[in-house]
């Protein structure tokens, strides 16, 4: 029975009530004197406790799908593998309307060893965005070319890497530390020398604001998609275009790399979508994004379906990869939304023989998502 069955959580819950009851109907006798009735009433308090525990934890793996099977939970090695690729001009590249990037004191994390011009450098700074009044806290990777006499002049491409909701860049570093992967990667040729920037679109916690302009709220959509380039444009040397522009992340950052991709192709070319929805959404953590009844409102709730928006607006001229699991629960939507696809669109299914939602899944996936990108990437 695997992790997210039905069979095995009323498995559980069945032992569990009977185990319960068990030691109600049994308590006068293991209510007498004696070391061993003492253990025995522990042991059952116990057993009943872990059962109820257990009970818990597979209703919260369930409705997360973070571990669907065994082997996940053990971490067995994964393998990934590449599916086959499925296949108008965007809006006008934004201005930026005088963003600018303020980096604050301290050193930088030591999240790499060695010299900048041999594994490149970390560093912290924040990206304002003087009409939305957001402001973001990010980590930016500089590889080692970047600071090599050969390469002064020389503009670099960019990976923007968002996280989960409610997902934090220092999580990020932690269990994925993107920039030693990359670090890495360059050093072995199987990556070009590529700016990533670390950052959470999580600007209203503990709001969940997936990434739009909400109605009468936080401008999201507009910050990451005209300021943060904006201001990283006039902090480093890196190449103008959507083809030198990418955006990742997992999780909801996977979703809103993905709107970010559909909505903004003059922006960001490339688009790396780990266990991401095909759509923005409402629930009770966003509260109201796209307002009150209405026209608007409904018109804004279409949009933001990923594949009416394959289906009715002109298919952007975007690159896309999909990293997801043929046992995740969304695999019956990757495949709907690839059957989508249509040219000049390209969307490349990313595939785990099993694998959840969780940081397990996407530490396999990094490196050759990383790969991916740059592959796509302009040089």
């Amino acid at each position: 029975m695997e992790l997210t069955s039905g069979a095995l959580l009323w498995t559980v819950l069945g032992i569990t009530v009977l185990v319960t009851v068990a030691t109600v109907w049994r308590w006068p006798r293991l209510a007498r004197s004696g070391r061993l009735f003492v253990l025995a009433r522990l042991g059952a308090l116990l057993t009943a406790q872990l059962g109820l525990v257990l009970v818990a934890a597979l209703l919260i793996n369930g409705y997360g799908d973070f571990y669907p099977t065994w082997g996940d939970l053990l971490g067995v090695d994964q393998q990934v593998t590449f599916g086959a690729s499925t296949g108008p001009d965007g809006d006008a590249l934004p201005t930026g309307h005088g963003s600018r990037l303020v980096r604050p004191d301290g050193a930088a994390p030591a999240f790499l060893s060695g010299r900048p011009t041999a594994v490149g450098q970390v560093s912290t700074v924040r990206l304002l965005g003087p009409r939305t009044g957001l402001a973001q806290q990010a980590y930016v990777y500089l590889p080692p070319q970047y600071f090599q006499p050969a390469y002064a002049h020389t503009r670099f491409p960019v990976v923007l890497m968002m996280t989960g909701f409610p997902g934090t860049i220092q999580t990020t570093l932690d269990r994925l530390n993107p920039p030693r992967q990359a670090s890495g990667l360059i050093a072995s040729g199987r990556m070009q020398p590529t700016v990533l920037v670390l950052i959470s679109q999580n600007v209203a916690l503990p709001r969940d604001t997936n990434c739009v302009d909400s109605v009468g709220g936080p401008r999201v959509e507009t910050y990451f998609t005209e300021e943060v380039p904006a201001a990283l444009r006039s902090a480093y040397r890196l190449l103008p275009g959507p083809d030198a522009w990418a955006v990742e992340g997992y999780s909801e950052g996977g979703t809103c790399a993905l709107a970010f991709g559909l909505r903004h192709p003059s922006v960001f070319g490339v688009v790396a979508d780990l266990g991401g929805d095909y759509g923005l959404y409402e629930n009770r953590q966003t509260g109201a994004l796209f307002g009150p009844p209405g026209p608007d409102r409904d018109r804004l709730l279409q949009e933001a379906d990923f594949g009416w928006r394959l289906t009715h607006l002109p298919p952007p001229p975007i690159r896309v990869l999909l990293g997801t699991s043929v046992r995740d629960r969304d695999y019956p939507a990757t495949k709907r939304f690839l059957a989508q696809v249509r040219a000049p669109m390209r969307a490349t299914p990313m595939l785990l023989a099993s694998g959840g939602h969780n940081f397990g899944t996407w530490a396999v996936e990094q490196g050759p998502m990383l790969e991916w990108v740059s592959e796509q990437l302009a040089h």
